[in-house]
């Protein structure tokens, strides 16, 4: 049977067994991986412990100063999975007909749990890789706004190419001439001056359409109508929808 990843730290020396039960107590109460309470709570050096677990299940450990993880696989696990998981995909391979694999980079691969999560979510298979826990922590963060970025740029680019012109290129309307008689004035009428009305303005109506559907989506987050997580499955939906 695989050792998990308790066993793997006391035997590597990073952990006594007396500690083992408060790191497990101190998981629980956090909500999060025993791995995120090894290191962050207890002190545990993460980058030994990767070596304890190369040593132990002789698994690729990745250079965090040189990967990237590429765009198709960041659409396959939502940024919200990715944090409470503590992982990021690197890879995708294999055509979508076929069983197709997910490169994973995780801070804990004895975690059976998350592994069995990333694969239903993707349908991939998931070949495990080693990475520290802050390394991946910052490739989520940087590899997400990324993406993010990237979605609302081609958003509005495609918004503009289409806003207000025809399919020969002409903004409509372009050459419509509006004439307007001048109003006469009928004893009796509200004779009121609106020379000094002030025209109903708002900022939101300088901002171009990226920074408006940015900014919906960061009202919607704050105020719990949706969750990141939600707003990520949804771009991965809308993108596979173009590819079909």
């Amino acid at each position: 049977m695989p050792k998990t990843l308790a066993q793997i730290a006391v035997d590597a020396g990073l952990l006594s067994r007396a500690d083992v039960g408060r790191a497990e107590q101190l998981a629980d109460e956090k909500r999060v991986p025993l791995v995120v309470a090894l290191v962050r709570e207890l002190g545990v050096d993460e980058v030994a412990l990767v070596g304890a677990f190369r040593r132990e299940l002789r698994l690729l450990s990745v250079d965090p100063r040189a990967v990237k993880p590429e765009t198709d696989a960041l659409r396959e696990v939502s940024r919200d999975l990715c944090r409470r998981l503590c992982v990021v995909p690197l890879r995708v391979s294999g055509p979508p007909e076929d069983e197709k694999e997910i490169w994973l980079a995780m801070a804990d691969p004895t975690d059976m749990g998350a592994i069995a999560e990333v694969e239903r979510v993707t349908g991939a298979v998931v070949d495990p890789a080693l990475l520290p826990l802050s390394a991946i922590l910052e490739l989520v963060e940087r590899g997400y706004k990324e993406l993010n970025t990237q979605v609302l740029k081609r958003g509005a680019g495609k918004q503009g190419q289409g806003q207000g012109q025809g399919k020969s290129g002409k903004v409509f309307g372009a050459n419509v001439t509006v004439h307007t008689r001048p109003h006469t004035r009928v004893d009796g009428e509200d004779t009121q001056d609106h020379s000094r009305t002030v025209p109903f303005h708002q900022i939101a109506d300088e901002a171009d359409v990226a920074t408006r559907i940015a900014a919906l989506v960061k009202v919607l987050i704050d105020k719990g109508v949706i969750g990141e997580d939600d707003y990520e499955a949804a771009i991965r939906d809308l993108l596979r929808r173009r590819t079909e």
